[in-house]
């Protein structure tokens, strides 16, 4: 490895770290109680180090909610397989978007119970409307193959995208802020899962 490779490597490694950061004070403090220089303390680096990758704090939790929905949408696409029919892709998406949210709680909250203020399309680093940067793309061009396969379907896909997401959403965000509850007898959640979207798919095909 040369010096300048091994320069570029720290600083990706530092990027990494700054971002990592940026995600655990958010989840302490929220937008408003994040500063550039509470990030700074954390990783024991003056604000001028910050300042050398993100011009803001704006510009810095873009780039964490870009990779985090760049990671969440690689998941959803690993082991895909385009010869299935598109409601067992779909499925295999919904089990993907929970296993997210089950190994990754902090960054699931931080994109979808307690997101960062909204920013337009073309100040992110991921290309809105391309199926293998953007997760609900996706889940839109699978919503499309189904409506291809189902002769007689009349459904609108970003609908079904939407009521899809929201299902997902609905029993896994319940869960985990409600997890510990013991007035609840909590049923195993890939168990609802699997049956909220048999019973939200199948309700979608011609009678």
């Amino acid at each position: 490895m040369t010096i300048a490779e091994r320069k570029l490597r720290e600083r990706e490694i530092l990027r990494e770290k700054i971002l990592d950061a940026t995600r655990n004070l958010y989840m302490e403090k929220g937008y408003d109680g994040l500063t550039m220089r509470a990030i700074a303390a954390r990783i024991d680096y003056s604000t001028t180090i910050l300042y050398s990758f993100f011009k803001d704090k704006d510009a810095l939790l873009r780039a964490l909610t870009d990779a985090d929905f760049a990671l969440l949408t690689r998941q959803l696409a690993e082991g895909d397989d385009a010869t299935l029919a598109a409601t067992e892709r779909l499925k295999r998406v919904g089990r993907r978007f929970m296993q997210f949210a089950i190994e990754r709680p902090d960054q699931y909250r931080m994109l979808f119970v307690d997101p960062i203020p909204p920013y337009a399309p073309e100040e992110a680093g991921n290309e809105r409307g391309n199926p293998t940067q953007d997760a609900y793309a996706f889940a839109h061009m699978l919503v499309e193959q189904l409506q291809q396969e189902s002769a007689g379907m009349q459904i609108n896909p970003h609908a079904v995208v939407q009521l899809f997401w929201g299902m997902l959403h609905g029993l896994i965000g319940l869960r985990l802020s409600m997890k510990d509850e013991p007035w609840v007898e909590w049923q195993p959640l890939d168990q609802l899962v699997e049956s909220g979207m048999d019973a939200l798919l199948y309700g979608f095909m011609p009678r």
